[in-house]
């Protein structure tokens, strides 16, 4: 599979292409104007410009594609060192020499004249600048000698291709890690979406069962909200994010097969307040706490129960309350435990980092869950 994360070919190829001829043209663009047609008037100098150039150009891409890659990135450092080292020195002299012999030698610093003190460099102050040597090729402000300017030349040509690896497996390693783990997230999520579907047709099986015993007249009416049920888990839960009305509308289908084995003399009303229209919501996110509401909450007695749901431009909220059922162990419910609602923790970790809160907590024997999501 082809490395999304590095250039397609031809832009690397323009980059390349674009940035030697900025390293061609270098010396011409920084030299004095009056001092420009020199390079062209002397043929020694550009071809002497030239085949250095195509050294340092092979130096360069020698290294990049075969010294650094086989013995620096392969943890030999001390074979690319001495390898590199005797390219760098090999291709250096060589340009040295060329140049000595296409365009004539090159001076090194320039020696101070016999004068007054006052009086600037040779090369330096006004006037004509005669003599065999005095061209602008020839008259440098060098802080070294003209070989060792060479062999620096093809040290920093061989570091920048040494650079240049480094960056593109920097580069390639990033994206692979980010890779690895968009992978284990996609991995993570398909699963979690698998614990939903058994889980929450463990539970809707067990209230049906329930239901039937206790009044048979319910066992039609419950399989047709089961039927509404999972065709919404089939269809939906694939994707992404579903339309925020569907998602509610499955609550409620929820709620009005749990209500069935209610007491006839409870009622329980599913409160929401805000436009649904023209949002989104990650599928079955907020259906495990609806399936705790019920499986754990104590409804006899008159024990306050609560569901309530409110959109507030994108800001939605979720709460539910009821009494907690003495049936009911406290790890399971109140705890850390429990699949349901770890499932919808972990969700909410990977669908809204840092855009939810989800509070849960017990307090007078009534258990409270307060979700909030920035549906951005």
């Amino acid at each position: 599979m082809e490395n999304m994360s590095q250039p397609p070919s031809r832009i690397k190829f323009t980059t390349h292409l674009v940035g030697w001829m900025i390293f061609f043209f270098a010396p011409v663009i920084l030299s004095p104007v009056r001092d420009i047609g020199t390079y062209f008037s002397e043929p020694g100098v550009i071809s002497s410009l030239v085949v250095r150039n195509i050294l340092l150009i092979s130096l360069f891409y020698v290294n990049l594609f075969y010294l650094t890659p086989k013995f620096f990135t392969a943890k030999k450092p001390l074979t690319f060192f001495v390898s590199i080292g005797i390219l760098i020195f090999i291709v250096g002299a060589a340009n040295f020499y060329i140049h000595e012999m296409l365009a004539g030698p090159l001076e090194g610093p320039p020696d101070r004249p016999p004068g007054p003190p006052d009086m600037p460099p040779d090369g330096f102050g006004p006037g004509p600048r005669d003599g065999a040597g005095s061209g602008p090729h020839h008259r440098r402000l060098m802080l070294a000698s003209p070989f060792f300017s060479s062999l620096l030349l093809s040290a920093l040509v061989a570091t920048a291709s040494t650079l240049s690896v480094m960056w593109n497996n920097w580069v390639q390693a990033r994206a692979e890690e980010q890779e690895r783990t968009l992978q284990k997230v996609a991995a993570e999520l398909s699963v979690l979406k698998l614990q939903i579907s058994p889980h929450f047709l463990f539970n809707t099986l067990n209230n049906i069962r329930w239901l039937v015993r206790s009044n048979s007249e319910y066992a039609e009416p419950a399989l047709v909200k089961l039927s509404q049920l999972l065709r919404y888990v089939l269809y939906q839960s694939g994707q992404d994010q579903v339309p925020l009305e569907k998602e509610v509308a499955h609550l409620q289908d929820y709620i009005s097969l749990q209500k069935m084995r209610l007491p006839e003399n409870r009622s329980l009303d599913f409160a929401i307040k805000g436009e649904l229209q023209h949002k989104r919501i990650v599928p079955l996110l907020l259906i495990p706490i609806v399936e705790n509401f019920f499986k754990h909450g104590d409804f006899s007695n008159g024990a306050a129960s609560i569901i309530e749901l409110t959109v507030d431009n994108n800001q939605l909220a979720f709460r539910t309350v009821n009494r907690i059922s003495r049936k009911s162990p406290e790890g399971e419910f109140g705890g850390e435990s429990g699949i349901g609602m770890e499932n919808v923790k972990r969700r909410l970790e990977l669908h809204y980092p840092k855009n939810h809160v989800l509070k849960r907590y017990a307090e007078d024997n009534s258990y409270f869950v307060n979700l909030e999501i920035n549906l951005f």
